[in-house]
Formats: C-alpha cells, sequence, structure tokens
C-alpha cells in the first residue's frame, strides 16, 4: 500500500538484444537496502539466455593419392 515498485530493463535489455541475448528470468533477492532520502532498494537476479548457434559443419574431404 503506497508503495512504487520501479524497474529499468530497458537499457540493458537493448545494449544486449543486439548479441542475441533474450531476458528469461528475474529473481528477487532478500537484499534491502535503504538510501538517505528513505528509499528501499532491492537486489535482483537477472538471467539471459540466447539461443545456440549452428555449427557449421566441415565436410570431409578424401583424399585421394596419386600413384
Amino acid at each position: 500500500q503506497g508503495v512504487e515498485v520501479q524497474t529499468d530493463y530497458v537499457p540493458l535489455l537493448n545494449s544486449l538484444a543486439v548479441y542475441g541475448w533474450q531476458l528469461t528470468c528475474v529473481l528477487p533477492t532478500p537484499i534491502v537496502k535503504t538510501n538517505g532520502e528513505g528509499n528501499l532498494s532491492t537486489k535482483q537476479i537477472v538471467f539471459l539466455q540466447r539461443p545456440s548457434l549452428p555449427q557449421k559443419t566441415k565436410k570431409k574431404e578424401s583424399k585421394v593419392n596419386n600413384l
């Protein structure tokens, strides 16, 4: 009641999105701190992942021995 929660992951997500990273989960932690103005802050664990890239397969070239 009377509490406003502010989170802003947009800059983080935008900077990592160009490399294929996506936000999958955010876990709150029990760590709570108060600053000099009486504002509370919490730490959160952010999980990111990106799709695996397909492996380049090398074609095995058969070596022919010319005699």
